[in-house]
């Protein structure tokens, strides 16, 4: 595969500026229209059991990593601390999570899924699971592969860490376009 740098030596784009003017032809476009597009959908699947997208993300990064500490999660997930503890006092509150004191440091809050968190969340990944397999509809396993990796590509290039949540768990949602 050919891999082209599409800046010239004086910083200037490359590209053919013909195809890449209409929204259609522009990358950063049409990654900004999916984006919005799919999360918005995201929103309602969780929507629909009581989650928003930002519990989703901090229940599932919890069960993933349980044991670990309420900043690192927040911290893998780019969430701002002051957000992060409104966001665990939500699922706290809801039963779906709870804080455990640190065994060695008193500061430190340990964060767990509850077996109701446990039990939401599964019907939540299932569900996720079916939006996934309607986004990938009509691409094969190496289809899906390639376009992930050139996704993490252009994260790279951009900056985007992978886990990051891309509204760091304001729980801004997106209207439909």
């Amino acid at each position: 595969m050919e891999v082209m740098d599409n800046v010239s030596r004086e910083g200037k784009s490359t590209f053919n500026d013909a195809g890449v003017t209409m929204p259609g032809n522009s990358v950063g476009f049409s990654l900004s229209q999916i984006g919005l597009e799919t999360s918005r959908q995201f929103g309602e699947v969780v929507g629909a059991l009581g989650l928003e997208p930002r519990h989703f993300a901090v229940l599932h990064a919890v069960h993933r990593d349980t044991g670990r500490a309420q900043q690192t999660i927040g911290d893998l997930l780019a969430i701002p601390a002051s957000t992060m503890v409104a966001i665990v006092d939500h699922l706290e509150h809801e039963g779906l999570l709870e804080r455990r004191a640190h065994v060695t440091d008193r500061r430190t809050r340990i964060l767990h899924v509850t077996p109701r968190g446990e039990a939401l969340l599964s019907k939540a990944m299932a569900e996720a699971m079916v939006q996934e397999a309607r986004i990938c509809k009509g691409l094969g396993q190496n289809d899906r592969a390639q376009l992930l990796e050139l996704l993490r590509r252009i994260s790279v290039n951009l900056g985007v860490s992978p886990s990051a949540l891309p509204d760091r768990g304001g729980g801004e949602r997106p209207q439909r376009i």
